[in-house]
């Protein structure tokens, strides 16, 4: 009997620690070592923002559907947050490092709520966060001038000690953003 508690708590313990190290990650290392250009060209790092609360996603301006959709989930959140919204900080992050320059980030950034934050980096930056992230992306024939680029969907939210707290799928409503976060405020 004590070999079989001791395995089942062995077991446990594997879980539990596999469920908070990976389904969860920490953004920690990943938030201080790539770095982003935003809008007005400047160098920045996610660490600037590690006293807010994170909702980051990533996508392209060409995006016909899933980008903008969340952007507007994600500007309906803020404005349902209302005073609150101050303790969060949005990032869109592009992953099309061939055609989104800050500029064409600045002019697509106006169609949604001014705080939100667009950021784009070098494939190689952007390799290495979509690696701490455990998502992928990838440019479909970009040698055409109307390529797509294949990317996650997820909006993730970061609580202020850097750590994913929740993972919102693409189509959940703007709510589920703004129910999550108002857990994290309190």
């Amino acid at each position: 009997m004590k070999f079989f508690n001791t395995f089942i708590s062995t077991i446990t313990l594997i879980f539990v620690m596999s469920s908070k190290s990976f389904a969860m990650p920490d953004m920690t290392n990943a938030f201080h070592d790539t770095s982003f250009l935003n809008t007005k060209s400047e160098t920045i790092k996610l660490n600037k923002y590690e006293d807010k609360i994170l909702l980051v996603f990533f996508g392209y301006t060409h995006c016909p559907d899933i980008c903008p959709s969340t952007l507007i989930d994600i500007t309906k959140s803020l404005r349902e947050l209302g005073d609150d919204a101050v303790e969060v900080q949005p990032v869109f992050i592009s992953v099309d490092y061939l055609r989104d320059t800050p500029e064409r980030l600045q002019k697509y950034m106006e169609f949604f709520d001014s705080r939100i934050i667009a950021l784009t980096s070098s494939e190689d930056d952007l390799k290495k966060i979509s690696k701490n992230f455990r998502t992928t992306f990838e440019l479909v024939n970009p040698s055409t001038s109307n390529y797509l680029v294949e990317h996650s969907s997820n909006l993730y939210i970061i609580d202020k000690g850097l750590i994913v707290k929740r993972i919102i799928a693409n189509g959940l409503p703007s709510s589920e953003i703004t129910k999550t976060v108002k857990k994290l405020l309190n």
